[in-house]
C-alpha cells in the first residue's frame, strides 16, 4: 500500500506543471501573455462594386455587389499582436433587368483570423471564410496603428470566378475599443 502510494505521487508529481494559459481561438494557439482588447469597426453600406459586362468578344450580364452591415472585431494585446478576429456581412448582389440569369440571394458571410503577420505599416491579417459562404472570397486585412488608434483596410476579394465575373471590394473601418 505505501508502494502504491509513492508510486502515484511520483506519477503526479512529474506531470509538470501550466505556467502560461493557452487561447484556443488564437492565432497559431499563442499563449496569453498579457490581456488583449476587443476592438470593432462597423459600416452599414460599402459603395457598391460592378462586376460582369463585356469581356472580349463574350457579354456577360452587368452585376453589383454591396457589402451591407460590415462588422470586425479583433482581440488586439497592448504590445500590438492579433489574439483574435471576425468579419462579417451581408453580401447583396443585384444585376440588370435586361440579365436573363439570377443573382446570388443575399447572404450572411463570416470570416475568421487564421494568420497575422507583421508588415511595414502595421499586421497583415489573413481570414478564413466559413464554408457556408456564398461566393467564395478571400479576405486580407491590413491593420495600422497610431498610438492607441487602429484602423482596418479589408481587402475582400471573389475567389471562385474568372474576369470579368469576379470583384475586388477594398473598405477602410476605424476601430474603436469595447
Amino acid at each position: 500500500m505505501v508502494l502504491r502510494c509513492l508510486v502515484v505521487l511520483s506519477v503526479a508529481s512529474a506531470c509538470g506543471e501550466v505556467k502560461r494559459p493557452v487561447d484556443a481561438g488564437a492565432v497559431g494557439g499563442d499563449a496569453i501573455d498579457e490581456a488583449a482588447t476587443t476592438y470593432r469597426g462597423t459600416r452599414d453600406v460599402v459603395a457598391p462594386v460592378t462586376f460582369g459586362g463585356k469581356l472580349g468578344d463574350q457579354n456577360f450580364c452587368t452585376y453589383m455587389i454591396t457589402l451591407k452591415q460590415l462588422v470586425i472585431e479583433l482581440a488586439i494585446t497592448p504590445s500590438g499582436q492579433v489574439r483574435t478576429g471576425h468579419v462579417q456581412d451581408l453580401n447583396v448582389e443585384t444585376t440588370t433587368a435586361d440579365c436573363p440569369n439570377g443573382t446570388i440571394p443575399p447572404n450572411i458571410a463570416m470570416y475568421t483570423l487564421a494568420s497575422a503577420t507583421p508588415s511595414q505599416t502595421g499586421m497583415t491579417l489573413a481570414f478564413q471564410g466559413a464554408a457556408s459562404n456564398e461566393p467564395t472570397v478571400d479576405l486580407v486585412v491590413e491593420l495600422s496603428t497610431a498610438g492607441s488608434a487602429h484602423q482596418a483596410s479589408l481587402g475582400f476579394h471573389r475567389s471562385n470566378a474568372s474576369p470579368p465575373l469576379d470583384w475586388s471590394v477594398v473598405t477602410t473601418l476605424a476601430l474603436s475599443a469595447q
